[in-house]
């Protein structure tokens, strides 16, 4: 994010494919923070570089976490899917209205009038780190091959 601010852009998108490519890296949501620091200390500002996350958006109040932490907007990748191919263009706007009132009640729920009233202050980050999902290990070739160690060491 840092680099394409130096290099002009006016934004980026954090995603990590649904997870589906890369299901052992953290999620959009779970960088952001790190990243709008980042983006702070190399001297931009909201208004300047917008950042997007995309992925693991199912409910309003992943929107409200997504703008407490600094993005400009988020992907609703997989909820129009499900939407279109259940219901068609009445699923879409379903959908649509469901994560609206979802947003609103959590922006009330917050004490929060109006978008730019969500800050930082709204969300607990500290545990974001709890939610990385760890390295898959390979129980048969660890248990069953010996490691490749250096000549020097045999």
């Amino acid at each position: 994010a840092v680099m394409a601010y130096k290099a002009g852009l006016s934004g980026c998108v954090l995603s990590n494919h649904g997870g589906r490519q890369l299901d052992t890296c953290r999620s959009g949501i779970e960088v952001l923070p790190e990243v709008m620091e980042a983006l702070r200390e190399a001297g931009a500002t909201k208004e300047d570089f917008a950042v997007f996350i995309d992925g693991g958006v199912r409910r309003g109040a992943d929107i409200f976490k997504a703008v407490a932490l600094g993005a400009a907007g988020v992907g609703v990748g997989r909820p129009v899917l499900y939407s279109l191919a259940s219901y068609g263009e009445k699923g879409i706007l379903r959908m649509v209205h469901m994560l609206q009132d979802e947003l609103q009640m959590v922006m009330r729920l917050s004490g929060t009038p109006n978008v730019p009233s969500i800050t930082e202050g709204h969300v607990i980050t500290k545990n974001l780190s709890d939610h990385i999902v760890p390295l898959p290990q390979d129980n048969l070739v660890s248990g069953t091959y010996m490691p490749l160690m250096p000549a020097a060491r045999l």
